[in-house]
């Protein structure tokens, strides 16, 4: 039976429309949104295999995937900076605080009163603590000082100072009498430009006499060398 021009407009028709419908297709999978997404198509064999339906699907399906979604992410978190504070922000500050008097009567350690807080840090594990008390009487404790900088493991961070040394203890007022003076406590880096102090001063004034001072400041850091 030969095929009439209708049969034969409709098979045409029918192979139009499915050669506009697969070049469309074709075109979405090519968009900027191919960067992140993928296209597979799974035919009815595929599907039958994986499902172990029996169903007969002419119709094959278009799934979308992602798989650069997780790599993105895994580069993103592989690519964070180390940084070290002691190094950037420097080994030296200056600032204000406060000495609170624990002990003791014969010196102004032992008392009350506003402090200028300094260090002067010559390697990572050698400095100079300093401090300024002002009171009944104006007081300097210089401190040689041992550092023992804690870092974390993995990022190679500062996160603790602890210290620990020995020196003076000056009073300008008293013709700069000099007392024997032993002093501890921690620096901690408060990122980006500022570090924390903790110190425990120790005076020895008289042969059986001690006078206890803790000095809380805060400094502003400074890379002196």
């Amino acid at each position: 039976m030969q095929p009439n021009s209708a049969t034969l407009f409709s098979w045409l028709f029918g192979f139009t429309a499915s050669s506009l419908l697969c070049g469309g297709l074709s075109a979405q999978a090519q968009t900027p949104d191919s960067a992140y997404y993928g296209y597979i198509t799974v035919t009815p064999s595929d599907s039958a295999q994986s499902s172990g339906s029996t169903t007969d699907n002419t119709q094959p399906t278009l799934v979308l995937v992602q798989p650069q979604t997780v790599a993105a992410a895994t580069s993103e978190v592989a690519q964070v900076p180390v940084v070290n504070p002691l190094n950037i922000l420097g080994r030296s500050y200056i600032g204000a605080g406060g000495n609170i008097g624990l002990d003791g009567e014969e010196t102004n350690l032992g008392e009350g009163s506003f402090v200028i807080v300094s260090k002067a840090g010559f390697t990572d594990n050698f400095s100079v603590h300093n401090a300024v008390m002002f009171g009944d009487e104006t007081t300097t404790s210089l401190t040689l000082s041992l550092n023992f900088p804690i870092k974390t493991p993995v990022t190679g961070q500062t996160i603790v100072i602890p210290f620990a040394g020995g020196g003076v203890l000056l009073q300008p007022d008293d013709d700069w009498e000099a007392d024997p003076l032993v002093s501890g406590g921690v620096d901690v880096p408060i990122p980006p430009r500022f570090t924390g102090t903790v110190r425990v001063n120790v005076a020895f004034p008289e042969d059986d006499e001690t006078d206890v001072g803790l000095v809380l400041g805060v400094g502003y850091n400074l890379k002196l060398f």
